[in-house]
């Protein structure tokens, strides 16, 4: 341990006095103090939080991110280049030990500047609010929506294997689809068809969704239904208002009377995000895992006045989700840090594995390049089109391929855009705990793990008597 500690304080003051770190230093300082105090939003107390959040946060980290890397490739690649490692490794120090102490040295100390910037940012952002001149509803609607860790409960999935047989069935036996038809292909199309139809509300008609294991911390929650429906096609950007109807089974009416539903007329823009409360103790059925049934009415034409009535479109990844707040906004703020830190971790092990193979260049360009291949493959897995079902649409075999070859690469490369939870953060959305697990497991055991050992067997395996000094 004495070993251990000497090395990663070395590397520490090595990292200080680097001029590099020194230039991207100051701009993180400028960033975690400017940021938050210069934008503004839209002018809403929501506004300001999510602007600053996402400028200052994602900035801060950014620029952290690059000073880890840049400090990670340069320094082992630097001290082999000056000699610094040849005396060092001429004491009774292994090489694995070397290695582990400068990956600590570099992430103990970005990590510290990662926690006083974010707490900082989060200071300056709640003192904004406070001096702020907003009203008391927007104030509320601030701590309910975004200044909090609420859980998203998603409603059960449709079910249409049998009604997609069936339907392919009828085609076939009513002579509909050629002789030389691909059998998948017809039936994707049928799916399509049938999910498109199962998020159609016709004026006059109703739809019900229901939600299982809506757990709850206490009686006193309150629970919130957010949703979002076009008018007649959600390409359309003549969007009209709706009426309708949203009720909740009220479990304790149940037997009593035919429509135990408490019901809440609205009339809403389409195209437009919606969300409201209800009391958990007034819709969860306890009784019943937790569920809780939700139905919405398309009111009838007459409702709509002349020549207005039109169908409600709920797209698949708009339908009704229940929102529930298990935390408060600071701890889901730190949930979000400690992804912040495992990027960090990762790029320290990245930065020195390729350190202890090269030289400060090329290990800085080899580094990059990973990263880059990294975010262009999530991009060309998210590039075609995808169906209500979450299938893809392909213009040809040719895409097909390609995209299947960048699913194949994104399991072994890693993307740092999928530890960035900023997005959440803004919208109120818990980081759950599974997520920093699976994160964890995935990143830092498995990944930074095998890259660590990478490393470090690189570097027992260099011969250092081999470096020229040029």
């Amino acid at each position: 341990m004495k070993a251990f500690s000497a090395i990663m304080i070395q590397t520490v003051r090595s990292a200080t006095r680097s001029r590099v770190f020194h230039v991207l230093f100051t701009l993180i300082i400028l960033a975690v103090f400017l940021l938050p105090m210069t934008v503004s939003g839209d002018g809403t107390a929501q506004g300001l939080v999510q602007i600053s959040l996402t400028y200052s946060l994602n900035v801060v980290v950014a620029l952290i991110s690059t000073t880890t890397l840049w400090l990670a490739c340069s320094l082992l690649s630097r001290e082999i280049e000056a000699y610094n490692m040849h005396m060092v490794l001429s004491k009774p120090c292994p090489r694995w030990l070397v290695w582990l102490g400068k990956w600590a040295g570099v992430f103990v100390m970005h990590l510290f500047i990662l926690i006083v910037s974010a707490l900082i940012i989060y200071a300056l952002i709640i003192w904004r609010v406070n001096r702020g001149n907003f009203s008391e509803q927007e104030r509320q609607r601030l701590e309910m929506e975004t200044l909090v860790g609420r859980r998203r409960f998603h409603p059960e999935p449709i079910r249409l294997a049998q009604s997609v047989e069936a339907e392919y069935q009828r085609r076939i036996s009513s002579g509909v689809v050629d002789q030389q038809h691909d059998p998948q292909a017809v039936k994707n199309e049928i799916m399509r068809s049938l999910i498109a139809q199962e998020g159609e509300v016709k004026p006059g008609e109703q739809k019900t969704w229901l939600f299982k294991n809506v757990k709850t911390q206490s009686d006193d929650d309150i629970l919130y239904l957010r949703y979002r429906m076009y008018s007649g096609d959600s390409s359309d950007t003549n969007q009209l208002l709706i009426p309708c109807l949203w009720g909740f089974l009220l479990p304790d009416q149940i037997g009593q009377t035919s429509e135990p539903f408490a019901m809440i007329n609205q009339k809403v823009a389409g195209g437009s995000f919606q969300e409201f409360p209800v009391p958990a103790a007034r819709v969860v059925d306890k009784e019943r895992q937790n569920q809780v049934l939700v139905r919405f009415i398309n009111l009838p034409a007459e409702f709509w006045g002349e020549g207005q009535a039109a169908s409600a479109i709920f797209q698949a990844k708009d339908r009704p989700v229940i929102l529930c707040k298990v935390t408060g906004f600071f701890n889901n703020y730190m949930r979000s840090l400690v992804l912040a830190a495992f990027q960090i971790a990762f790029l320290a092990a990245l930065g020195c594995t390729v350190g202890a193979a090269f030289s400060t260049p090329v290990a800085a360009f080899t580094a990059i390049s990973y990263l880059v291949i990294g975010l262009s493959v999530q991009a060309a897995v998210s590039a075609p089109l995808q169906n209500e079902d979450g299938s893809y649409q392909y213009k040809g075999l040719t895409e097909k391929a390609v995209h299947r070859f960048a699913q194949f690469v994104s399991v072994v490369v890693v993307s740092v855009d999928d530890l960035d939870a900023t997005s959440d953060l803004i919208k109120g959305n818990l980081v759950e705990y599974r997520r920093l697990g699976a994160a964890f497991f995935n990143l830092i055991l498995i990944r930074s793990g095998l890259i660590s050992a990478l490393g470090i067997w690189i570097l027992t395996r260099r011969e250092l008597g081999t470096v020229i000094k040029r």
